[in-house]
């Protein structure tokens, strides 16, 4: 098992935030306070069918090998908070 983290600057088109690792694993993220509100999916993410992660706010998605978790704003940028956790 392994454990990284990064912060990544989420745009105005869908940005890659965290790859499946081999044998799964857990992705937690922190958006921090005072940005903009941050939406997570898959490759199609929008704004408008995200999962809405709020200023401040933490959230927690297991990816299996072949997933990819995607993140998106409506304007600007924003930096997210990404630590991965398990798979190899």
């Amino acid at each position: 098992m392994s454990l990284n983290g990064s912060v990544v600057t989420v745009g105005t088109s869908a940005t890659v935030l965290a790859t499946g690792k081999t044998g799964a694993s857990w992705v937690y993220l922190h958006a921090p306070a005072g940005g903009n509100t941050i939406f997570v999916g898959p490759s199609t993410v929008t704004v408008a069918n995200g999962y809405e992660l709020h200023k401040g706010e933490t959230g927690t998605f297991w990816l299996a090998e072949t997933d990819v978790l995607y993140g998106i704003v409506a304007s600007a940028t924003q930096a997210l908070m990404v630590m991965q956790s398990g798979g190899r």
